[in-house]
């Protein structure tokens, strides 16, 4: 039947021996023979109840635990849909089985091996999901017939402890500061200590103002996460919460980078609107223009309008007003670009990069105008504030 391999797909990731499933939460499932773990690469696929074919490309199977513990393709998201704990939707990479075909898999418990079957069905015939690659090697495919000693899973619970963690493999160093970005459906809190997420909230004159996001990250939120470790161990994340959308977040990100003969799933990278985090030309990290043909899959990437700079640096958004600062007798204040000071006999405007704007004297008010939207720093009286105009 058309689509039940993300149905399976997402199913076979699902339960384990080791630890009994544990109720709705999330999971990595792994072959209890061949000790290879799932990857949910896609969200296209068929499974054929009449007959015994199936294109199960949308799913791999990888050897090593160590391999898992930074790749989001590997966790699953197991929902029950009744008080027998045998219907399920099975939910990963924004997709689900009752999205791809309509109705629930069943996984079903062998007491005596302490093993899950996972299978579908389909007027009275049921198919299973196993692993096809019987050899030792690192990689592996999914199937629906062959031995059953194949047949057979691992639900693993994600926990925060060494045995089934998620965290985070940094990309770049700046200083004493890791970076990478993240694309994951599932919300989380920061397990470990020195982890801060951030998003993109404009871009302005060659820079990407980003602004941290506090509490809970919301399932598919695109962020760029500051670590204070290059090892995944000590950047863990904890899943699940409740998080709220992010307003006004540049920052987009794609759950497939899939390049199967059968079925491919890629974004195209666009140099003109797109870039990635990276190394700057003089060292720094901020997005630059990606010479990759495709975006990578849980990855963040930025959009901005045609024209943008190849680099964009990367800065903490300032919190201070968008609009008016009063400050004792001093008020400046903001309309489009124009700039007004009052109750100041000098005032002094730089733009973020600190070349000189305007200078006046002499007068109680000023009335300045500003060359192009940005971020400006007007001290005046005193007093120093930085304004955004737009």
């Amino acid at each position: 039947m058309k689509h039940l391999i993300t149905a399976l797909i997402a199913t076979a990731i699902a339960f384990s021996a080791s630890a009994k499933l544990e109720g709705d939460g999330y999971y990595r499932v792994q072959n209890a023979k061949t000790e290879r773990y799932i990857y949910v690469l896609d969200d296209k696929g068929e499974l054929n109840f009449q007959a015994t074919t199936a294109e199960l490309g949308a799913i791999e199977l990888w050897m090593g635990y160590d391999k898992t513990v930074s790749d989001p393709a590997t966790i699953i998201y197991v929902k029950s849909l009744d008080n027998k704990g045998q219907n399920f939707d099975l939910q990963t990479q924004g997709t689900g089985v009752n999205a791809i075909i309509n109705y629930p898999v069943t996984i079903y418990f062998d007491k005596r091996s302490q093993n899950y079957s996972i299978y579908g069905r389909n007027s009275g015939i049921v198919r299973y999901i196993g692993d096809a690659t019987k050899f030792a090697s690192e990689q592996g495919w999914v199937t629906c017939i062959g031995n059953t000693e194949y047949f057979r899973w691992h639900f693993h619970p994600l926990t925060t402890d060494e045995s089934n963690y998620f965290g985070i493999t940094p990309e770049f160093k700046q200083g004493a500061d890791h970076y990478a970005t993240l694309y994951a459906d599932f919300p989380f809190d920061f397990h470990s200590e020195g982890m801060t997420a951030y998003y993109v909230s404009s871009v302005e004159n060659g820079t990407a103002y980003i602004k941290e996001i506090n509490g809970t990250v919301a399932k598919g939120t695109p962020v760029i996460i500051k670590c204070s470790s290059a090892v995944p161990s000590s950047n863990k994340l904890s899943l699940g919460g409740n998080g709220s959308a992010v307003a006004g977040n540049m920052l987009k990100g794609v759950y497939f980078n899939n390049n199967d003969l059968v079925h491919k799933n890629r974004t195209p990278n666009d140099k003109a609107t797109m870039r990635v985090l990276g190394r700057l030309s003089d060292g720094s990290i901020g997005f630059v223009t990606s010479n990759e043909q495709y975006l990578a899959r849980n990855k963040a990437y930025l959009v901005v309008p045609a024209g943008t700079p190849a680099e964009l640096k990367m800065e903490i958004a300032s919190n201070a007003a968008i609009g008016t600062v009063t400050s004792d007798a001093v008020t400046i204040s903001i309309n489009g670009l124009e700039l007004r000071v009052d109750g100041a006999e000098d005032a002094v405007v730089y733009n973020i990069t600190g070349q000189l704007i305007s200078r006046s004297a002499n007068a109680n008010s000023h009335a300045i105008s500003l060359p192009a939207p940005g971020i400006y720093i007007v001290k005046a009286g005193g007093k120093v504030a930085k304004l955004i105009a737009r």
